[in-house]
């Protein structure tokens, strides 16, 4: 007797449905993307398609998402998508990196001097105006946040400044995110790079921004910031 015949048959029929049912549920699985004219336009599993509304999108000078609608009327609908090693914009948030700082500090100790560094990372973050909800940065947002440079080696994070704080539809902030240690001149560092996990920030995606070290700024320090 095969394992199937033990179930009892008042079991089996609903076994087979579900199994049924999630059969047709991956078979009737489909896409919506954009075409390069801006309408929506559903992908179905079975190698058809048809347009999802008459409706077209298009994006503003200003970098915004429009939604231009049949009866011709428009709305905006979020930021449009942009992508670059400096810069994301989704449709609900914009972050820029606007500038690397690395800081040195020099502590004599006796004779000698003893020279630490900590890298810091700028970031603008714009929330769209027609963003769903508030986005809450705070400091326990480190654990989602991993620096490293083109040699492989990792940065810890120390803090982000100012958290925490919420930003709101429609409204910027800048923040800082800084790391114990700077790339070493010696071992021919190109750049950095920031990642952040999905979920900060409200984004869906993981990102990543880099700089090149020629690019960044070098400052002296009588003490870091806690």
């Amino acid at each position: 007797m095969d394992k199937i015949s033990r179930i009892p048959f008042n079991i089996r029929i609903p076994l087979m449905f579900i199994f049924l049912l999630g059969f047709s549920q991956a078979l009737s699985a489909a896409q919506e993307v954009i075409s390069d004219d801006g309408r929506e336009i559903l992908l179905k599993e079975d190698g058809t398609w048809e347009f999802r509304s008459n409706d077209r999108f298009a994006n503003t000078s200003d970098g915004r998402r429009v939604r231009l609608k049949a009866g011709g009327s428009w709305q905006y609908i979020g930021n449009a998508l942009l992508t670059s090693k400096q810069q994301l914009r989704t449709t609900e948030i914009d972050i820029k990196l606007q500038k690397v700082v690395i800081e040195t500090y020099e502590k004599k100790i006796q004779k000698n001097k003893r020279v630490k560094s900590q890298t810091v990372f700028f970031l603008d973050l714009t929330s769209s105006a027609q963003a769903q909800q508030d986005i809450s940065i705070s400091k326990e947002n480190i654990s989602n946040i991993k620096v490293s440079d083109s040699n492989g080696r990792d940065y810890p994070v120390l803090f982000i400044k100012p958290a925490p704080i919420i930003l709101k539809p429609g409204t910027q902030t800048s923040i800082a995110v800084r790391v114990d240690g700077s790339p070493q001149w010696w071992k021919d560092v190109e750049s950095m790079e920031i990642s952040f996990q999905s979920g900060i920030f409200g984004l869906q995606d993981p990102a990543s921004f880099s700089q090149n070290v020629v690019d960044f700024d070098i400052k002296k320090v009588d003490g870091f910031e806690n």
